[in-house]
This record gives structure tokens, sequence and C-alpha cells, in this order.
């Protein structure tokens, strides 16, 4: 019977759903924030990164807009 011989150097590697996530961190993240990105932003669903970047690109002005509308109105009526 030969007995086996193991060399192992630092931390032993899992190869399991956490250490893929661990290993792109930076991947994760941005993923993570696309799929929040896509429930905020209307129409978004199933765009594509590029559409995505350029309809929130959008929101952003007609959210920036309807801000200066609802100040000037609250201007006039003094609230």
């Amino acid at each position: 019977m030969r007995s086996k011989v193991m060399f192992t150097v630092g931390k032993k590697k899992n190869k399991g759903v956490a250490s893929r996530m661990s290993r792109r961190p930076f991947q994760h993240m941005a993923l993570r924030r696309l799929r929040e990105l896509k429930k905020i932003v209307p129409d978004a669903q199933d765009a594509d990164v590029d559409v995505l970047l350029r309809r929130t690109a959008d929101y952003i002005c007609i959210l920036e807009l309807k801000l200066t509308v609802l100040r000037r109105v609250s201007a006039m009526y003094g609230v």
C-alpha cells in the first residue's frame, strides 16, 4: 500500500460559488450594481449594458428637469 504525499502551500482552494466570487470581486460588484440599476431605471429590464447606461443618463436628465420645474413652481407659490 502506497502512502499519499500531499504538499499544500497557502490556503486550500474551494471550488464553489463563493470562491469564484472572491476571485473576481470587481466583476461581482459591477454585476450587482447593474441589476440594481435595471430595477430603478424604467424600461431597462431587458437592455444590454450600453443601452442601460444610455437610458440611465436620459432618466437622470428627466429627473433633473422635473426637479427644476418643481423648484420653480414652489418658488412661485412661496412654498
